[in-house]
């Protein structure tokens, strides 16, 4: 069975420096997944914004993650020292894109991913531990 599975990263603050480094590990990482991954570009401008609405800077790959139809993967710069990214797959199995959103959890982004009726939400906590936390994507009591 083949479900869309969407995620948000927020970086709440960072030099473009730093993000390149956080990205060029996530592309690493993707890649011991077993990923065929692209190389990490640095967009500005009009190529910014046409990757992620409203961005100034982006720092991105692509990547096919096994599991999941091709997907973009990356922090922008939209406004402030605000990085974030949002973006969609198609997956027959959640376990191995999971991996890299961990991972990128594990890196100081906080990771939001969506699937199968479920939100699952994961940061990094005051002793630098990842903490996942899981709930209904939909109140079904409001229908």
């Amino acid at each position: 069975m083949k479900v869309a599975y969407s995620y948000n990263w927020l970086l709440p603050d960072g030099t473009l420096a730093q993000v390149r480094e956080i990205i060029d590990k996530l592309r690493q990482h993707a890649v011991e997944l077993g990923g065929d991954a692209g190389d990490v570009v640095v967009l500005t401008g009009d190529e910014a914004e046409a990757v992620q609405r409203k961005a100034r800077h982006a720092v991105m790959f692509a990547a096919t993650i096994p599991g999941a139809t091709e997907g973009r993967y990356g922090l922008a710069l939209a406004g402030n020292s605000s990085w974030s990214w949002n973006g969609v797959v198609v997956i027959s199995s959640a376990r191995t894109v999971s991996e890299l959103h961990a991972a990128a959890a594990d890196l100081g982004i906080e990771v939001a991913e969506e699937y199968g009726g479920m939100v699952f939400t994961s940061k990094k906590n005051a002793e630098g531990a990842v903490v996942t936390e899981q709930r209904e994507a939909f109140d079904w009591t409001d229908f």
